[in-house]
């Protein structure tokens, strides 16, 4: 009983969007973002055109990080 008790408290707690886990999501775009930059990068929402090429993401929302081609 106590078993199944502790299995539901913890059912419950990961089962909604609190606000620890949606600051834990910001960290994981602004860290996308970040890494992005540091190649010198740069975020579009469309695809990477010609002379450029996609190398990453910048968020879930399917934005692409495009890098100039040398």
């Amino acid at each position: 009983r106590t078993l199944c008790s502790l299995l539901l408290i913890c059912c419950l707690l990961f089962s909604y969007d609190t606000p620890v886990v949606g600051e834990l999501k910001h960290l994981g775009l602004k860290t996308e973002f970040e890494q992005c930059q540091r190649i010198r990068g740069y975020c579009l929402n469309t695809y990477c055109r010609f002379p450029t090429s996609h190398v990453g993401s910048c968020y879930p929302e399917k934005r692409y990080c495009c890098k100039n081609i040398r």
